[in-house]
């Protein structure tokens, strides 16, 4: 029995292990060598663009403010002195918490090929922040959003970039640019974008990619939870400029009970950003965020070197710097992997396949599809168990002996079972008075034959003799009786 239980502990020890194991896989960081980046966006410039963004005037970016449309002007404007003429304010109106008609806006400018039929890429990051209540009872973080606009800093860059690169990129491929507006806490500003997009664009659109914060230890490229050719596109491009690029692994937990995805039926820490609205409309998506899910932690952790300051009040331009010294790297690696990405000669036409074979699985975003798969799994691993007892009961049996049994045996053993494993005590011992001051409870003689002929009763006054004149007493057998003739 013992042996037995400590085979199945020591099985499911190994579970619990691999388990909990799964947190520390390192399988995310890349396969290839980091050592000598190839960028073609360098840190300079991704940090020059960033501190034209970072100033003391766009600190308060509050959603719905006119803090926030400020911001959104000058984005505006900065894409217009790259030379993106088109480049405009797309107004809305959305509500929050029950108030309504709240105003915002995004900022959308297009890189347009002759072709009107090309194929079409979203590059984008929301630009808004909470630095103060937009309104009675709304949250204020009254941080600066600094960390955020990492992300608006590194799209910028990318948009310098392919303007004055166009002959690098694909002639049937166009490329818009959008800063989301209204989606610091929500993704308004993400589906405005897209209910505002015409048919044609729509149809054409063949990927989305969001830049979130990039600011952190790790740079992760996400693209789906299933295999994409365009994850493997990007990873190529990864290992061919030797980018520093974190795929997402099965060591960032599942969250289940929570889906933002369609067709998968739990969620990770990846899984959240304005991407998503896009990617539930069948669009394909990358998303490129900064974090560490390399640790046992398994929470959404910026770094293990500090606590998480994005969201809150510590969320400046100085911690920033301060904490991710490295921060300018990150957003070159973003930019780079992203420009790099668009040049390749496979792009478009890899594109277009996740796009034609985009999965229509929303069923399984289902609550009940996710509890079906968790009890089968409970289901198997029962059966397994059993199975694993039954094994090992047939190879080390276990044999238990039924306890003796104590029984009172008051007439001696000549009336009882001798083959039985029983014990037997005889509490009647023939030379004791067991029940003193009891009638004939007198102790037995060691004459064998004195309970089956017991004396005579006495004539003589209880001398127990008899005479020559035939008076019996005594021994019966000493005058036997005279047959009649």
């Amino acid at each position: 029995m013992k042996k037995r239980f400590s085979v199945l502990s020591i099985i499911l020890c190994v579970i619990v292990a691999a388990l909990c194991l799964v947190g520390c896989s390192d399988h995310g960081a890349p396969a290839h060598t980091t050592q000598n980046p190839n960028y073609v966006i360098t840190p300079e410039q991704a940090a020059a663009e960033y501190a034209k963004f970072m100033t003391e005037e766009r600190v308060d970016r509050t959603t719905f403010t006119k803090g926030e449309l400020a911001a959104a002007t000058y984005l505006k404007e900065r894409l217009q002195e790259m030379g993106y003429e088109d480049a405009d304010l797309k107004s809305f109106k959305t509500s929050e918490n029950e108030m309504t008609d709240l105003s915002s806006q995004n900022v959308v400018a297009h890189l347009r090929p002759i072709n009107k039929t090309a194929k079409n890429v979203i590059i984008g990051a929301y630009y808004d922040n909470r630095n103060k209540a937009a309104y009675n009872g709304a949250r204020a973080d009254e941080g600066e959003g600094a960390v955020s606009a990492t992300a608006v800093a590194a799209v910028l860059s990318v948009a310098d970039y392919l303007i004055n690169h166009k002959s690098a990129i694909d002639s049937q491929l166009q490329v818009t640019i959008v800063f989301f507006g209204a989606s610091y806490m929500t993704n308004d500003g993400a589906k405005t974008f897209l209910d505002q997009m015409d048919d044609v664009d729509y149809n054409n659109t063949v990927l989305m990619i969001e830049m979130q914060r990039l600011c952190g230890d790790h740079i992760y490229a996400f693209s789906d939870a299933r295999e994409t050719q365009r994850e493997k596109l990007f990873d190529r491009v990864a290992a061919d400029n030797g980018l520093d690029i974190y795929k997402l692994t099965s060591k960032s937990p599942l969250i289940t009970g929570l889906s933002t995805l369609n067709g998968i039926p739990y969620y990770q820490w990846a899984y959240s950003g304005v991407f998503s609205v896009f990617f539930n409309a069948g669009v394909p998506t990358v998303n490129l965020v900064c974090a560490n899910w390399e640790s046992s932690n398994l929470s959404d952790i910026e770094s293990t070197g500090h606590d998480n300051f994005l969201y809150s009040e510590n969320d400046t331009l100085r911690n920033v710097k301060k904490y991710h010294p490295d921060y300018a790297q990150k957003m070159a690696t973003a930019a780079t992997l992203t420009v790099q990405a668009l040049c390749d000669n496979e792009f478009t036409k890899t594109m277009t396949y996740d796009r034609d074979n985009f999965p229509n699985t929303d069923a399984l975003s289902s609550s009940w599809i996710w509890y079906l798969v968790v009890l089968s799994i409970i289901i198997v691993c029962a059966a397994v168990m059993v199975g694993i007892n039954a094994y090992l009961k047939k190879k080390h049996p276990i044999v238990v002996k039924a306890p003796p049994q104590m029984k009172m045996a008051v007439f001696g053993m000549d009336y009882e079972d001798k083959d039985a494993a029983d014990i037997f005590i005889d509490i009647q011992n023939g030379n004791d008075n067991i029940f003193d001051g009891i009638e004939n409870n007198k102790p037995k003689s060691n004459d064998p034959f004195d309970d089956i002929f017991p004396p005579a009763a006495p004539t003589d006054g209880g001398k127990g003799s008899g005479d020559d004149n035939g008076e019996q007493g005594g021994d019966p057998f000493d005058n036997p009786p005279t047959e009649d003739k």
